[in-house]
């Protein structure tokens, strides 16, 4: 059954990243859900979620997603969990400008 699973899973994370492809972002973000439902310690969907929901300007949920990513263990991840925290200073210096 978990190998099912892991199957499936890979299934809707693939259709998740072709609908991010064509901007098709919440669409995206219901497959990569899906995805983390059948495989709860998925980091790379958990990575592409937290990236459509930038893109849609949902901070704290991309925050949350990549922060997620960054604990199930990618360098890659955690590389842009800091360029979002970067982000998020140079917004709040922008602000007080």
């Amino acid at each position: 059954m978990q190998e099912l699973n892991q199957e499936c899973a890979e299934t809707y994370y693939n259709r998740g990243l072709a609908h991010s492809k064509k901007g098709e972002l919440e669409l995206a973000i219901e497959d990569y859900t899906k995805a983390i439902e059948l495989k709860p310690d998925y980091a790379e969907a958990f990575y592409n979620r937290g990236g459509a929901f930038l893109r849609l300007g949902e901070r704290e949920k991309a925050k949350s997603d990549l922060a997620t990513a960054g604990n199930l263990g990618s360098d890659a991840i955690i590389a842009l969990d800091k360029i979002l925290q970067d982000y998020d200073r140079a917004w709040k210096t922008l602000g007080n400008l």
